[in-house]
């Protein structure tokens, strides 16, 4: 059998969900980072296929490509699934709409929430995302920290971080944790007392409200649940991304006096050039592979970037950067204030 190849971001938790299928099933695989426009999948991969990772060539059919994490594990399940399967046939369809129902939900505001953070604390981590270095074991140079913020800007505008207050991702973040809460009370597993895709999914995409203190202090009892997941079905039971890593030893924030008064200056310089952007600031954003069938694929919050000229990709970075000087900090502070009122109802 020749190896699968997984198109992916490595410290993307819903690569991790592919990553983690194709070890359940012990199937040899390929692991290709992204490197950006130049990436093989897009440029191999047929005009039809949704060109994001995580995404799957499997060579063993044809070059067969498939994108979406859901939809590849129910490939993976169906065409080299033995038992036991992580799509058991008598709750198949029941199973497929609960992963399908966190993709769309959990797995992006999970996302938006983990990047406010790695944004706001060590946007240096971000620098995989230009350098596609993905293996770092430290980004605390210079080099790293103005690509990370490069890389900071694209992520801001791309999954729509400076939007949190604004589309209540916060709140809707509790709401799918509380339910969660409820439900995996007394159970050993989600379904049928077996381990499945659901327990997978949910563990997967749990790993990035980790770094959001409030949520991983509050919802121990899911973060418990998705630990013993891990250790007992997943091959790499310790598993945890590079970024991860890096935001928990990234180096403790100081404040001098020097860097105070040069963050004033630049924030009152770039308050007038907010104006100069309003209007693109309130465009509704124009998704990439907006969904149009909720019952086979998961909704998506990516958005669809554009620029035809060096001005046009200064005026896009001029922009974002506005927004991380701004905009982001009263994101952040929103958030902490949310996570504040949620442990004092405790």
């Amino acid at each position: 059998m020749q190896s699968i190849v997984l198109y992916q971001i490595p410290f993307s938790h819903f690569c991790d969900k592919v990553r983690w299928g194709l070890e359940f099933y012990s199937l040899p695989y390929e692991a290709v980072n992204f490197t950006g426009r130049q990436t093989p999948a897009y440029i191999k991969a047929p005009r039809e296929v949704q060109k994001l990772t995580p995404l799957i060539e499997d060579p063993n059919n044809d070059s067969f490509f498939l994108s979406d994490s859901t939809p590849i594990l129910l490939y993976l399940d169906e065409r080299y699934g033995n038992k036991p399967k992580l799509f058991p046939v008598n709750k198949k369809d029941e199973i497929v709409q609960y992963c399908l129902t966190l993709d769309s939900g959990l797995g992006l505001y999970a996302r938006r929430l983990a990047y406010l953070y790695i944004i706001s604390e060590h946007p240096a981590i971000l620098s995989a995302l230009v350098d596609f270095r993905y293996d770092k074991s430290s980004c605390n140079d210079w080099k790293s920290y103005f690509l990370g913020l490069a890389g900071s800007c694209v992520i801001i505008s791309r999954v729509g971080v400076d939007r949190i207050q604004e589309e209540h991702i916060f709140e809707k973040t509790i709401c799918v944790l509380d339910e969660i809460q409820n439900d995996i009370q007394g159970k050993e597993y989600l379904f049928d007392n077996q381990f499945t895709a659901a327990d997978l999914t949910l563990t997967s995409l749990m790993a990035p409200l980790s770094l959001v203190p409030g949520i991983h202090e509050k919802y121990r009892v899911i973060f418990d649940y998705c630990d013993r997941m891990r250790k007992l079905h997943d091959p790499k039971k310790d598993y945890k991304s590079n970024a991860q890593r890096l935001y928990e030893t990234r180096p403790k924030k100081s404040f001098p006096i020097v860097r105070s008064i040069i963050w004033l200056l630049l924030s009152i310089f770039l308050y007038p050039l907010q104006f100069l952007f309003a209007k693109d600031l309130k465009k509704k954003p124009e998704l990439q592979y907006p969904s149009n069938d909720a019952e086979k694929k998961a909704k998506n919050d990516v958005r669809v970037l554009k620029w035809a000229s060096k001005i046009e990709s200064l005026k896009f970075f001029l922009r974002s950067f506005c927004i991380y000087c701004l905009i982001l900090p009263k994101q952040l502070e929103h958030v902490q204030n949310e996570e504040k009122k949620l442990l004092s109802k405790e």
